[in-house]
C-alpha cells in the first residue's frame, strides 16, 4: 500500500503536469483583426510563448495556432499575449561562459504582456527556462533588455590574479533610449534591476509621464504567491528495526500503539509564473510516536525487548500538482522530508518468560547513538477547495519512509509513517 500510494504521487504529478489541459474563457485575434471568442488552453509561460490551443466551445474541437498564425490570443480576466517576431539573444552566455559567444535568432513568438501603452513591456520564458523581457514603442519592433555578463581579470602581471564577474547595463541604455520623452523617468532608470517588478514600476511611471492609458492584463497571475496556512491532523507509524547483536540478522516490526496528533505550520508557494498548476509547499509540525516490542530468542523463554519514544520536529519540502479546474480539486505530491530529533530514548533488554526463581530480567540499556537528522521521502494524495481570493480547505492521504534514529550498521531502523491531515490557509 504505501509503495503504491508513493508511485501513484510520482505519476500524477510527472504525467498529469505534462498531458492536462486547462481551456479556460478567452479568445484569439486573427491577422484581418476579427477576434474569435471560446476558450484557450492555458499552460505554462514556455509553452504559452509557443503555442494557442482554441476551442470555440468545450464540445467543439481543438485547433492549434502558431505565432505566425495570429495576431495575439488572450484569457479573460487574465493574462495577454501578442505574436511578435524577435530577437533572441542566446542563453547560454548568461550562465557566464565567457568564451562562448551569442548567436541572435530572430523567432516568431507569443510575448506576454505586462504593461500596455505607449511604451509596453513584454515578458518571454525560453524553452531553457531563462526570462526575456523587452520594451516596444507604439509602431517599433520589440527591443529586448539584455544584461551581459563577463569576466575581467583583477592581475597585472602574468600570474596571481583573479576574474572578477561582471554584469553590464545594456539593459539600462535600452531603456533610457525608449523614455527620452520624459526625463523625469531618467533617474530612475539608473537604479532599475533587470526583472519583472522593477521594470513594470518604470514603464508604467514613462506611461504617466507621457499621458498614455496604461493596461496591465493581469499583474497578480503572473508573480508567485506565498499563503500561509495551518496544518492539523493524525498519524500511526511503524517502526523496523534491524537488530545484528549477538550475531542475529533478524527483522523486528513495532508497531505504535496510538494514533498520534500532528500540528504545524506551512508555507505554499503558488508558482504561477512557472505553471498555474504547480506550487511548493514548506511545512514544519511537531510529532511524538512511541514503540513496545517483544522479540523471542533462540533459547526457548527468552525474549528481546525493545522500547523506542521519539520526538521530532518535521519539516518536510514538497512540490505539489493540482488539477486545474473544478471548485474541488484533487492533488499530488511528492518530496523530501528532513525531522530534527528532540529526543530518542531506544533501549533493549533481554527478559525470561515464565520467570524463573533466581532470574532476573536484564536492565534496559541504551541500543545505539541516535542521529541528530532524519530524512525520508513522501507521497500523498487529496483534495483541496478553490474559491478564488478566499481562504481555502484541503485533506489529504500521506505517507513518509525515512531513515530512522540508527546509524549504526549494526542496528539499522527505518520508519514508515501515514498521515490524515488537513490544512487551511491562514492568508489569501
Amino acid at each position: 500500500m504505501p509503495k503504491k500510494l508513493l508511485l501513484l504521487a510520482l505519476v500524477s504529478v510527472s504525467c498529469a503536469a505534462s498531458a492536462q489541459t486547462n481551456f479556460r474563457p478567452g479568445f484569439v485575434l486573427t491577422p484581418a483583426g476579427d477576434t474569435l471568442r471560446g476558450e484557450v488552453d492555458a499552460r505554462g509561460a514556455i509553452r504559452n510563448a509557443r503555442l494557442a490551443r482554441f476551442r470555440a466551445a468545450p464540445d467543439a474541437a481543438i485547433v492549434e495556432y502558431q505565432p505566425r498564425q495570429l495576431r495575439g490570443y488572450g484569457f479573460v480576466g487574465d493574462r495577454l499575449y501578442q505574436a511578435e517576431t524577435v530577437l533572441l539573444a542566446d542563453s547560454v552566455p548568461r550562465l557566464g561562459q565567457p568564451y562562448t559567444l551569442p548567436d541572435t535568432l530572430a523567432r516568431h513568438s507569443f510575448l506576454e504582456v505586462v504593461v500596455r501603452g505607449e511604451l509596453s513591456l513584454l515578458y518571454l520564458r525560453d524553452e531553457r527556462s531563462f526570462e526575456h523581457y523587452y520594451v516596444q514603442l507604439s509602431g517599433q519592433p520589440p527591443q529586448e533588455l539584455v544584461q551581459k555578463i563577463s569576466f575581467v581579470s583583477t592581475s597585472t602581471g602574468t600570474a596571481g590574479g583573479t576574474a572578477v564577474r561582471h554584469k553590464s547595463d545594456d539593459y539600462r541604455r535600452t531603456l533610457a533610449a525608449s523614455t527620452q520623452r520624459c526625463l523625469a523617468v531618467q533617474p530612475a532608470i539608473t537604479k532599475v534591476s533587470l526583472d519583472l517588478n522593477s521594470l513594470s514600476r518604470v514603464v508604467a511611471q514613462y506611461n504617466e509621464c507621457v499621458g498614455s492609458a496604461i493596461i496591465k492584463p493581469a499583474p497578480a497571475t503572473r508573480r508567485n504567491h506565498v499563503q500561509l496556512g495551518l496544518v492539523a491532523g493524525a498519524e500511526t507509524s511503524r517502526l523496523t528495526l534491524n537488530d545484528n547483536f549477538f550475531g542475529r540478522d533478524r527483522t523486528l516490526k513495532t508497531t505504535s500503539n496510538q494514533v498520534s496528533p500532528v500540528v504545524g505550520l506551512a508555507l505554499n508557494f503558488r508558482l504561477s509564473g512557472i505553471n498555474k498548476a504547480l506550487s511548493a509547499r514548506l511545512e514544519a509540525f511537531y510529532e511524538s510516536q512511541d514503540y513496545l516490542a517483544r522479540q523471542a530468542l533462540a533459547t526457548p523463554g527468552f525474549y528481546q525487548e525493545y522500547r523506542v519514544k521519539m520526538t521530532s520536529i518535521r519539516v518536510p519540502l514538497l512540490v505539489r500538482y493540482t488539477y486545474p479546474r473544478g471548485a474541488i480539486r484533487p492533488f499530488a505530491q511528492v518530496g523530501y522530508g528532513f525531522a530534527q530529533l528532540l529526543r530518542n530514548d531506544n533501549e533493549g533488554r533481554q527478559t525470561r518468560t515464565p520467570a524463573v526463581a533466581g532470574y532476573q530480567d536484564g536492565d534496559w540499556k541504551q541500543l545505539v547513538v541516535p542521529r541528530k537528522l532524519e530524512q525520508g521521502v513522501i507521497g500523498s494524495i487529496g483534495v483541496s477547495t478553490a474559491r478564488a481570493n478566499q481562504r481555502n480547505m484541503a485533506a489529504e492521504l500521506r505517507y513518509e519512509r525515512s531513515d530512522g534514529f540508527s546509524d549504526s550498521f549494526d542496528f539499522g531502523s527505518r520508519v514508515n509513517r501515514f498521515y490524515l491531515l488537513l490544512s487551511y490557509d491562514l492568508t489569501k
